[in-house]
């Protein structure tokens, strides 16, 4: 239960603090007003003292009353049994699980995959989170409404979406701990090779009742080559970057970032056509 404590007082680490963060959000650029797209994982930085709550207070502090911090919430478990992967469950299960997963609540549906500083944000008063049953993003700061509230369920990374939001209003992206493969960012340039369409299913609250709905997505990942994408990207433009503990933390410009994305997939697309 507490590997993490065992891990840093093997290694001979100091605890992690508030204070920590904030020394090291100063020196990777972050500034008042700052819109940051954050992906952690607190399991790669040792014995943080207040977890997740003392990263949020210090970006918090470094961005200010004007800036927006934004994380990924998806809940991709509130999904049709018949899809699952990794692994697939047996079809006299799905009838079942059909019938008793709970519809997605904006409110209170806990993400099991996108780790303790999501849930923490999701978790607090003045979070706002958008409405889409498996892939949405919380938001908390002066853009959060604006940047989370969206216009129907298709295509949730593409055209329209939080991610092109963020695109758009030139957000920074900030990585703790974690690599490429949690860059979620990645997605919208997936966009940009015309793969064709899917359909996906989830279970909304629609008037009161749990229902299930239909929404056109793509296929993402195709390559399995989101690390090899971080390695070209950050070659070409160095990120500020910084440590703590074994875990690294990464600060670079979203659009530098899904333009190199979008060269790199369209010229694979090209490749493999």
């Amino acid at each position: 239960m507490y590997s993490y404590l065992t891990k840093s007082i093997e290694k001979g680490y100091a605890p992690v603090t508030e204070a920590d963060f904030r020394s090291l959000f100063a020196d990777l650029g972050l500034m008042k007003g700052d819109l940051v797209l954050v992906h952690a994982s607190l399991s790669a930085l040792g014995y943080v003292v207040a977890g997740a709550e003392a990263i949020f207070k210090a970006l918090q502090e470094q961005v200010g009353t004007e800036g927006t911090i934004v994380v990924p919430s998806q809940t991709v478990e509130i999904s049709d049994p018949s899809s699952w992967q990794y692994p697939a469950v047996p079809s006299e299960w799905f009838e079942s699980i059909r019938e008793n997963m709970p519809a997605y609540d904006r409110k209170t549906s806990f993400s099991k995959s996108m780790g303790q500083f999501s849930n923490y944000i999701g978790r607090l008063p003045q979070a706002a989170r958008s409405d889409h049953p498996m892939y949405s993003f919380t938001a908390i700061g002066k853009q959060a409404e604006a940047i989370v509230e969206i216009d129907g369920l298709d295509f949730p990374f593409g055209e329209n979406s939080v991610l092109s939001k963020l695109y758009d209003a030139k957000a920074k992206i900030v990585m703790i701990g974690t690599d490429f493969e949690t860059n979620t960012s990645l997605h919208l340039a997936e966009h940009s090779v015309g793969r064709d369409a899917i359909v996906e299913r989830s279970k909304i609250l629609r008037y009161g009742e749990a229902t299930w709905c239909e929404f056109k997505n793509i296929d993402f990942d195709l390559y399995d080559d989101f690390l090899e994408i971080q390695s070209q990207f950050f070659e070409k433009y160095p990120p500020k970057q910084g440590n703590i503990n074994d875990g690294k933390v990464y600060c670079f410009n979203m659009v530098d970032c899904v333009d190199f994305a979008k060269k790199h997939f369209q010229k694979k697309s090209r490749v493999e056509v």
